[in-house]
């Protein structure tokens, strides 16, 4: 009977198959068996080479994920090479301090509180006119004249019958003193003679009632009487504005009528008085709100310089001064930007805000950690550093202020900003949080460009145009595939 031999595997002879296999978490431990010589022999040559492969498969490992990095890396930097800085020029400047006022805008016309028409009190034909638009009169001066020869006839035939009553008035005196008459027939001269006198008087009122009369001073703003035309009693004929009656009256609502109040200021614009501004005064508060508008009516005067600049009925914009700050720290009005009635401006920053750098680097973690999914690391990786930014780099920050009062030109700010920020006041429009900038004027941009055709400069930014919006294509593409790979893994 032939012996029978049997070999350990994992006997010193083996201790390195033994490790390897114990690397692959294939085999744990030492074991024997019962096996052949001729056999254990094969068996041993095909661990070795297993075992040997499970030593070189962390290593391959490895060396797939740098190859992964570096490639990785070297992409990045060629996009970053590829792609072209977008460096946005903005004007930018300190806020100053100075007050500020608020004001209850609104718009009206001048009247005259002393406005006549003129109307005619007799009946003829226009012969003459005597006044035209524009035209300065006073009290009492001759405006026109109408045909009095029919009035002046009936005038002359009273007169001879005035003449012809004291006649006989006269004469029956006479006669009743001397009893020939009785005292009946003297009151009845009387009488006519008082009558004639009566028709005499009435005839004299209508032949000056045909000369037409201004009835106060002032200016003659229209003419309707023209020669020729037949007026009769009552027409308008002319109308006359006393300048030094102009007032201005406006509306406020009623929610305004606490801080209204005599002698408040107000500064009014007229449109046909260009690039001049006049000031005006309270001077009655109607004590009533109207029902219909809910509004109060305010009255104002301006001084006598300012009344003779004025026209009647032009349009005015008032601004009533309501309430005013002093010392109040003041920007731009067109600087704040209003969203969801929150405001914020954008200021000038020599580096990014935390948010974006936490976001980058947390975009950079999640990425690296993406790549070594296939290996274990053998020690913990530094954090990464950010890079140094470029010198003389400047971003803009979005900051969310608080507003106070403002006018046309400025607006109060309450918090959010000091006096040594640097707010940006033009091109904030297209700004957004972190956009690289660049502080000009926009003097230094006109004569930067001047030598460019305004063909050139066109065509230029409509392939920049182009250009972006490529790249933003590809950027969303790129977006959305390295979502898509996120989700596999």
């Amino acid at each position: 009977m032939s012996e029978t031999k049997f070999v350990y595997i994992g006997s010193k002879k083996h201790q390195g198959l033994a490790i390897a296999t114990n690397r692959c978490g294939s085999f744990a431990g030492n074991f024997k068996a019962p096996v052949p010589e001729h056999i254990g022999e094969a068996m041993h040559k095909a661990f070795y080479v297993l075992g040997l492969a499970a030593m070189l498969l962390p290593l391959c490992a490895c060396g797939i994920v740098e190859k992964a990095k570096t490639e990785k890396a070297k992409s990045a930097k060629e996009t970053e090479e590829k792609e072209e800085r977008i460096i946005v020029p903005v004007e930018a400047q300190k806020p100053h301090r100075g007050p500020v006022s608020s004001y209850f805008e609104t718009t009206t016309r001048v009247e005259a509180e002393r406005r006549v028409n003129v109307n005619s009190e007799g009946t003829g034909r226009c012969l003459t006119v005597h006044a035209d638009e524009g035209d300065k009169v006073n009290k009492g001066d001759l405006l026109a004249e109408l045909d009095k020869t029919d009035i002046q006839t009936q005038l002359q035939q009273t007169e001879v019958k005035v003449r012809q009553t004291k006649v006989d008035l006269d004469r029956s005196k006479e006669m009743l003193a001397s009893g020939l008459i009785a005292s009946v027939e003297y009151d009845n001269a009387r009488f006519a003679y008082e009558s004639a006198l009566a028709s005499l008087d009435v005839q004299r009122v209508q032949l000056n009632n045909l000369s037409i009369q201004a009835p106060i001073s002032g200016v003659v703003t229209k003419r309707i009487a023209q020669v020729g035309m037949l007026v009769s009693a009552g027409a308008p004929v002319f109308e006359i504005v006393d300048p030094s009656s102009y007032i201005l009256n406006i509306n406020p609502p009623e929610k305004e009528l606490p801080r209204l109040q005599l002698d408040q200021k107000a500064k009014v614009t007229v449109d046909s008085i260009a690039g001049e501004e006049f000031a005006a005064s309270v001077t009655r508060i109607n004590p009533s709100v109207d029902a219909t508008s809910g509004t109060v009516k305010v009255r104002l005067e301006m001084d006598a310089a300012t009344k003779a600049k004025m026209r009647e009925s032009a349009f005015a914009r008032v601004r009533l001064l309501m309430e005013t700050h002093k010392d109040a720290l003041l920007i731009p009005k067109d600087a704040v930007i209003e969203e969801n009635a929150r405001y914020h401006v954008f200021i000038v920053a020599d580096e990014k805000s935390v948010e974006s750098t936490d976001e980058a680097q947390a975009t950079s973690a999640q990425d690296d950690a993406l790549a070594e999914t296939a290996a274990e690391p053998s020690t913990s990786a530094a954090p990464d550093t950010p890079q140094p930014l470029a010198e003389n780099m400047k971003y803009a920050r979005r900051v969310e202020v608080e507003v106070g009062l403002s006018d046309s030109d400025f607006t109060e700010i309450l918090s959010g900003l000091d006096d040594q920020s640097l707010v940006i006041t033009l091109g904030q429009k297209s700004l957004k949080q972190d956009t690289e900038i660049k502080v000009t004027t926009s003097k230094e941009e006109l004569q930067a460009f001047s030598t460019i055709s305004t063909e050139d400069a066109l065509g230029a930014a409509k392939e920049k145009q182009e250009e972006l919006k490529k790249i933003s294509e590809e950027e969303r593409r790129a977006a959305n595939s390295e979502m898509m790979n996120r989700t596999a893994h």
